[in-house]
């Protein structure tokens, strides 16, 4: 598919790397599974984690710190889960969008080109941030356990046996084989949370930085129309020059559609369960209940909550701005004196459609920086409520 970086450091790197990790080749417009029965373990982990955590939640539902424990992770395995699901049902439709993308911007030119490479550059930057946010996130909620009860077998002579999420699992696992059985069961669950957020995440803002690099180039396309046409009296070359910015601005809206219709249904799952789990896992960094051990893990998993919700709402905002800023450089370009009313009269139309923002929704609503503020305000009224009912029940 990508024939080429087109001179851009690190050009869908990230995104091919983690959807390997996932057992998907996102680089072909098929994008064939590549390790059916890894990706079907992982989905399994994911999908079976889920039913001891709720089991331990409903039987600690009296102790709000507990349940909070529990159901952060839960919640993020319930995103993951769909998100999997989300993609190997859109997966082609996201690999045509993909290569739709590149096709379009390897006819940038080297001078262009400094549009798509800014836009690259943010979003190597943001996505790199994330990704080692959530593994470091993943790696301590593994090792920070084990490592715990292995320095209290050292200083009392006894292993403690803890493990990484507070869940009912079905069988002992105070004894060595058992404990390592369900250590190595929720290694790949989080694995699966990993390398099933980071690719549709990171892939996300991939779509949105290059498409708003070409929202640029069609803007720097407009603006240097009117030199173009003041040196050349050819109406045909202007034509072409016109009705070729008309196709270009409608091709990246129609591609602007389809992102929308792809993560709509991912946007919409996520949102609505992400201020649920910022609100368990602030309640439980400012509880005052959780063991020193516990609060790097905390607040490593808030980080990498709060930058995936940056990404999307940031992303979503990015789109809006630079969608709208193209009626800028069409109205400049009508009000010049070179162009005939025919082609005026062309470059109105898309004026009207260039004032309406390209948008990103997760059905019910925008996705941009002011949905950011809400999920965290959201968040933190949960958090009061949690603690006046905490303190009925003390």
């Amino acid at each position: 598919m990508f024939k080429s970086d087109l001179g851009i450091k690190s050009y869908f790197h990230l995104q091919k790397f983690t959807f390997r990790r996932l057992g998907i080749d996102m680089t072909t417009r098929e994008a064939r599974v590549t390790q059916i029965c890894f990706l079907i373990i992982q989905i399994f982990a994911l999908a079976s984690i889920l039913i001891p955590i709720a089991v331990y939640s409903g039987q600690h539902i009296d102790d709000i710190a507990e349940v909070s424990n529990a159901m952060a992770p839960f919640m993020q395995a319930t995103i993951s889960l769909w998100k999997v699901w989300r993609v190997i049902y859109r997966r082609k439709e996201m690999a045509e969008l993909c290569e739709n993308i590149y096709l379009i911007s390897a006819k940038a030119s080297k001078l262009e080109l400094a549009h798509l490479i800014q836009e690259n550059n943010r979003e190597r930057i943001m996505n790199t941030a994330y990704y080692y946010s959530v593994l470091n996130t993943g790696v301590m909620a593994l090792t920070a356990p084990v490592v715990v009860s292995f320095i209290q077998y050292l200083r009392l002579g006894e292993f403690s046996y803890i493990t990484a999420l507070k869940a009912t699992y079905p069988i002992d696992y105070a004894r060595p084989l058992n404990y390592f059985l369900i250590w190595l069961w929720t290694a790949v669950a989080i694995y699966g949370v990993i390398y099933v957020s980071v690719p549709a995440d990171s892939l996300y803002s991939w779509y949105i930085h290059n498409l708003v690099g070409n929202f640029k180039i069609l803007q720097s396309k407009l603006v240097s129309a009117e030199s173009i046409a003041e040196s050349t009296a050819d109406l045909g070359k202007r034509r072409e020059l016109i009705y070729y910015c008309v196709a270009y601005h409608q091709r990246l809206i129609t591609m602007s559609e389809q992102l929308n219709i792809i993560y709509q249904p991912i946007v919409f799952v996520q949102f609505s369960l992400n201020g649920l789990q910022i609100c368990f896992l602030a309640y439980q960094i400012g509880s005052g209940v959780v063991a020193m051990v516990d609060l790097p893990f905390l607040l490593l998993f808030l980080i990498s909550v709060g930058i995936q919700l940056m990404i999307y709402c940031y992303g979503g905002q990015h789109l809006q701005n630079e969608s709208v800023n193209v009626s800028k450089s069409i109205y400049q370009t009508i009000n010049s004196s070179p162009w005939p009313n025919e082609l005026r009269k062309v470059l109105l139309i898309s004026l009207m459609r260039a004032q309406k923002p390209c948008k990103l929704t997760g059905i019910f609503f925008d996705v941009d920086l002011p949905l950011f503020l809400a999920v965290w305000r959201t968040a933190g009224s949960y958090v009061t409520l949690l603690r006046s009912v905490d303190q009925k029940t003390m």
